[in-house]
């Protein structure tokens, strides 16, 4: 049979409602290969050739986690608390200088990381508000999901994230706790930030 000369016309929801099982099918098939910096045969060195979900590798060589700050912006030291007490709860020895873990060693396959697991608190927090959106309203429950033990099980939490919660927990009032450390910020993080 021929095809049709146009597609039919598909329901604003149903096109809503797919574009967001395709962010999260493409964040829980990408999430393995986050992090590799030697492109495709590097990651089928490790996997094979992904075809559907994987567990990442517990370790990855030149992962910089290790040198990334727990409390704070980007790099840094591993004297902060904010991974593993304030957010990421129990993560931190992910972080341990001198090793080498894999930025999502602890989703299983299928899972989703953090920031996927973020947008469903942006858009069920629409939902239960009957289609209006507050930015406040999505800054209390951002931080109600991050400071909430076992709402995600990802280990590596990104440097806008940190930098808000380091802020929090010096008292700012949290629509000023946003931060940009003119560096991780400015290239990785500028949806997170609009939106916080």
């Amino acid at each position: 049979a021929a095809a049709p000369a146009e597609a039919a016309p598909v329901p604003l929801a149903e096109r809503i409602a797919g574009a967001l099982w395709g962010l999260h099918v493409g964040d829980a098939l990408a999430m393995p290969a986050h992090w590799y910096y030697g492109g495709y045969r590097q990651v089928e060195q490790h996997y094979g050739r992904i075809t559907g979900y994987v567990k990442p590798k517990e370790l990855l060589q030149g992962s910089i986690m290790a040198l990334s700050n727990t409390g704070g912006a980007g790099r840094g030291g591993y004297d902060g608390d904010i991974i593993g007490s304030v957010i990421a709860h129990g993560k931190k020895p992910y972080w341990a200088r001198g090793r080498s873990y894999h930025y999502h060693c602890t989703l299983d396959k299928g899972e989703n990381t953090v920031e996927a697991d973020l947008v469903r608190v942006c858009y069920r927090g629409i939902v239960d508000d009957e289609g209006r959106f507050s930015a406040d309203a999505l800054r209390q429950r951002y931080v109600d999901f991050m400071t909430t033990p076992d709402t995600h099980n990802d280990c590596y939490i990104n440097t806008s994230h940190r930098m808000f919660f380091q802020n929090r927990m010096k008292g700012v009032p949290l629509d000023n706790c946003p931060d940009n450390d003119n560096h991780n910020v400015d290239t990785t993080d500028g949806l997170t930030m609009l939106i916080l």
